[in-house]
């Protein structure tokens, strides 16, 4: 596993976001996502919030 991409620009991060959810098969996950980053900054949800309603992605 490499380290931390931090350099990555948010399109970019996006596109990684979306190939690691196929290649884990989560398409729930993978289809959610944009509307969960969307609901996350809205509600100004921390890392944790967020990542707690990622993980709690229900088809």
């Amino acid at each position: 596993m490499t380290g931390p991409n931090h350099y990555l620009t948010e399109p970019a991060a996006d596109a990684a976001i979306d190939t690691s959810c196929r290649v884990v098969r989560l398409p729930t996950m993978r289809f959610r996502f944009p509307d969960l980053v969307a609901r996350a900054e809205r509600e100004q949800l921390s890392f944790h919030g967020f990542l707690t309603e990622l993980l709690d992605v229900r088809v």
